[in-house]
Order: C-alpha cells, then structure tokens, then sequence
C-alpha cells in the first residue's frame, strides 16, 4: 500500500514540478545547469512512479525521490540561509522558501514511504 501512494505521489509531484519549473523560468531561462536537474528529478519520479504501479520499478522510485529529496534540501536551506542574512527579506522570497519546504517535506515523506514499503515486501 506504502509502494502505492508514493507511487500516484510521484506520478502527480513530477508532472506537477515540470509544469511549475516551466511557468517559473518562462520568461527568462537561467543557465541549462540549473534547471536541468529539475526535470531530471521529474523524470526519475514520474517514470519510477509508473514502473512501481507495474511493480517493475520501485528501485527507480527510491532514487527519484532521494535525488529529489537532495536536490530540495539544497534549495531548501540556501534560500532560508539568504532569508536569515537578509537585512529586509521580501514577502515574495519568504512565501517561496515556505513553499521549497513544503516541497522538501514531500519529497522526503515519498523517500520514506517507498523505502518502508520495500523493507515489509523484501528486497
């Protein structure tokens, strides 16, 4: 059941995080380094999410969720880390911090429920 959720979890956070990395860079696309991973990240859970529905792909599942876990932690606490040194920081920056931690906090509830899941079916 564990496997399932985080399956459908990752279906839906992978395409919803492709679609959101679009309207953010729309306008103006950084350097291909630092979005690419974003899709990488999308790629790895959607795919793994669709081979662990098969029951084919649950390894692929734990290294999309991990690989998206470590990239969010990153964005995470840099963004915090620019908000506590910040004299003023903007509304904007402090709801989008809020957001990449919420964001995180998924990420890592999807690791655990996939890694849980395949302890209790065996390896």
């Amino acid at each position: 059941m564990m496997i399932l959720i985080s399956a459908w979890l990752a279906i839906g956070f992978g395409v919803l995080g492709a679609v959101l990395e679009v309207l953010r860079n729309w306008p103006d696309w950084q350097w291909w380094p630092f979005w690419v991973v974003d899709y990488v990240a999308a790629g790895l859970l959607i795919v793994g999410g669709a081979l662990a529905l098969r029951r084919r792909g649950e390894r692929v599942l734990a290294a999309g969720w991990a690989f998206a876990c470590a990239m969010f932690w990153m964005s995470f606490f840099g963004h915090l880390s620019g908000l506590r040194e910040a004299v003023e920081a903007s509304a904007r920056e402090q709801r989008l911090t809020f957001i990449i931690g919420v964001m995180f906090a998924v990420t890592a509830v999807g690791l655990v429920l996939t890694l849980l899941g395949r302890s209790r079916r065996g390896p």
